[in-house]
């Protein structure tokens, strides 16, 4: 009998001890996880400016070079997570010249921009129309052409981005120099409207 009361009061006891036990025990709450950072967007204007060199090769005076700097805007659509459709105008004015007192003044573009990105960096290429200004003894004619190139750009902020690009221009029958080829290389910043 002494038995059973035992064991009768030893199951009441663990009875009422197991609640206290489960409301010491601390509730967690739910676990939240961070939400994803949003995608960049690449859609919108832009305006900026670029430094750079360039040199070619004329059919009529020979090679020239030199430094270029200029302006540069346009408008990027991103049409899909990964892809950028762009059109750019840019304007360099440049000291490239040669020995025999030949210059171009400057050099001007309006081409479509179609890029790859990897959320913040995107990987473009470039083509269209191109013109020139080049003088020689002073005298100064205007030629059309194309061009053709490819870059990078990296977007450091949110309304800014930085890029570098290559850029051939080809002027076939320039009045000046004859056939005419140019090569550039540009470091530029842009100032993204509307981010």
């Amino acid at each position: 009998m002494k038995k059973i009361l035992l064991s009768g009061v030893a199951l009441v006891a663990l009875f009422a001890a197991a609640p206290a036990s489960a409301a010491d025990v601390p509730v967690r709450g739910p676990v939240y996880k961070a939400a994803p950072a949003p995608v960049f967007n690449w859609t919108g204007f832009y305006f900026g400016g670029h430094v750079g060199y360039g040199w070619g090769d004329t059919e009529l005076v020979g090679d020239v070079d030199g430094f270029l700097g200029g302006l540069q805007a346009g408008y990027n659509w991103q049409f899909s997570r990964n892809w950028v459709f762009g059109i750019e105008a840019d304007i360099s004015g440049t000291d490239m010249n040669n020995a025999a007192f030949s210059h171009v003044d400057y050099l001007g573009t309006l081409r479509a921009r179609i890029g790859y990105t990897w959320d913040r960096t995107m990987l473009y290429g470039t083509g269209g129309l191109a013109w020139n200004r080049s003088s020689t003894f002073g005298f100064h004619d205007t030629d059309t052409g194309y061009a053709l190139g490819l870059g990078i750009e990296w977007a450091f902020a949110p309304n800014w981005s930085t890029k570098v690009e290559y850029m051939y221009y080809n002027f076939d029958n320039a009045t000046t120099f004859g056939d005419t080829d140019i090569s550039t290389v540009k470091v530029g910043l842009n100032y993204r409207f509307g981010y």
